[in-house]
């Protein structure tokens, strides 16, 4: 940089209008190298907008330092903020999450960013599924408008949006959780159901709500058709706090199982509770 702001602003614009990703990545570490007031006094409408549609980028490790570089300026750049959130409804899926994403690291974050965070928690890249239920749980803190979006989620007909939902809810430690998350023990998808058990894993020991949980569990030590989902059924049952005959009948049971990792979480299950008796 020159100095001369009219100067290092026509050459970051050159850079970040060549659509090549080097010279991108040069006019964002040029920002990232910057004191912030400067590198926010920098960046005027189009400086913003070129800057935004970095967010797009299909290179995650790229879209991610774009963020983290862009997310401090917000506190000083009215144009980087009005354009992020003109992207957030923008054509492109990526561009909305990217500019949900940024706008969440550098303000608080409000309830315009659900509708990417919902969107995103849907899809297969796990990585991103995650970052949008850290985004999805601090607005819900917030904005109890948010939360009562995400439990109306667990109804939706993607699979991957109800699991992540749940563990929305499991992280939020919302007092109802244990109820929806018994109700999808029976859901036809085995990840949702692994989720439901992370989620009711976190009942208060030996309470009403433990008991609750125990008696609908029991039964799917050898009722769910999912190996995986049986196991973590019996390592469940051993955190409830729950001792009776009919827990301590069902994990003897899969102790015997032939599936030898059932079988190991089951004695452990059982052990822990009998010593905890």
């Amino acid at each position: 940089m020159t100095g001369d702001p009219t100067a290092d602003g026509a050459a970051l614009r050159l850079l970040l209008a060549s659509g090549e990703l080097d010279a991108r990545q040069r006019a964002l570490e040029t920002l990232a190298a910057l004191p912030v007031a400067a590198a926010g006094a920098m960046v005027d409408d189009a400086i913003a907008a070129d800057l935004v549609a970095t967010l797009a980028s299909a290179r995650r490790s790229e879209q991610r330092r774009a963020a983290e570089i862009l997310a401090p300026l917000l506190v000083c750049s009215t144009p980087l903020r009005t354009a992020l959130h003109e992207a957030l409804a923008a054509a492109d899926a990526r561009l909305r999450w990217g500019a949900a994403y940024t706008l969440g690291r550098g303000l608080p974050a409000g309830p315009e960013l659900w509708p990417a965070a919902r969107e995103t928690l849907a899809l297969d890249d796990g990585d991103q599924r995650w970052a949008a239920a850290e985004l999805a749980c601090a607005v819900a803190r917030a904005h109890p408008a948010v939360l009562a979006e995400i439990r109306a989620a667990l109804r939706a007909e993607s699979a991957t949006l109800r699991k992540m939902c749940l563990y929305c809810l499991r992280d939020l430690g919302v007092a109802d959780t244990g109820n929806a998350a018994r109700e999808l023990l029976a859901d036809p998808d085995g990840g949702v159901r692994l989720a439901a058990l992370s989620a009711v894993a976190r009942t208060a020991p030996g309470s009403a709500d433990a008991h609750l949980t125990a008696a609908r569990l029991t039964p799917l030590l050898d009722g769910d058709p999912d190996p995986g989902v049986r196991r973590a059924v019996a390592a469940t049952l051993g955190k409830l706090g729950v001792t009776t005959a009919a827990v301590l009948d069902g994990l003897r049971a899969a102790a015997a199982s032939a599936d030898p990792s059932l079988a190991r979480a089951a004695r452990t299950a059982r052990a822990a509770l009998v010593t905890a008796a």
